[in-house]
This record gives structure tokens, sequence and C-alpha cells, in this order.
């Protein structure tokens, strides 16, 4: 079972598993998850690229809880599985490296308050010159 990355993020728990036959030779195919996506890592999914000409999108996976499931004849899921992967691999990366952004901004919106903070002592010790 080929899980996304080895890193934190969104991976499949699990192989895909046919839960629905919605006609002859085409089937409703579940994936499990290692969590419940974030709606910032849904959006960075669905906006991952797709590879021309497969017919298979990003969009065409519905995601529900800690589940992504798709419609597909048989001989096409180990192709959309690893289409899958490749699009979660994008979205946990791009939602890593928003974290750090905001772990950034979040250190330097300290800082400015640490610096508005000192600068407001300096100036109340200063106030009777």
């Amino acid at each position: 079972m080929a899980l996304v990355g080895d890193s934190g993020g969104i991976k499949r728990s699990g192989p895909p598993q046919a839960v629905q036959k919605v006609r002859e030779n085409y089937f409703l195919v579940q994936i499990l998850l290692t969590g419940s996506p974030s709606a910032d890592w849904r959006r960075l999914f669905y906006e991952a690229k797709h590879e021309k000409g497969t017919g298979f999108e990003p969009r065409s996976v519905e995601i529900s809880g800690a589940l992504m499931r798709f419609r597909t004849e048989p001989e096409a899921v180990e192709q959309r599985v690893r289409l899958i992967d490749q699009w979660a691999a994008f979205a946990n990366e791009k939602d890593a490296a928003m974290g750090s952004r905001n772990e950034e901004q979040r250190r330097k919106r300290e800082d400015l308050a640490r610096e508005v903070e000192e600068l407001s002592q300096w100036n109340g010790r200063w106030a009777k010159l």
C-alpha cells in the first residue's frame, strides 16, 4: 500500500475500495484518509494540476470527512489513485508552506507588539523630561 509522503499531512490509510456499482463496469470507489482535511487543504487539493488526457480531474474527487470518493471503471483505478496521491502530496506541500508562512507572520506580529510595548515604556519614562 503506497501512502502519500512520509511527513505529516493527509495520506491514504489504505487501498481503494469499491463501495457501489453505479452501472455495468463502473463503480463508486472510496479511499480512507489519515484524517479529515482542512478547508485550506481541500482547496489546495482541488487546485492541483491534472494530467491532460486522463479524463480525471481533482474536482471529480468528492472529499467528505476522512473519505475520498470517485466514480470510475475498474481498469482506471490504479492510475486514478496514483493521481490522487500526487494531488494530495501537492496539497500537503502547499499546506505546510502556508503553515510556515502563517507561523512567520505570527512571529512578526509578536515582535512588532513587543517593540511597540518597549517604545511605549521608554516614551513613558521620557514623558516628563
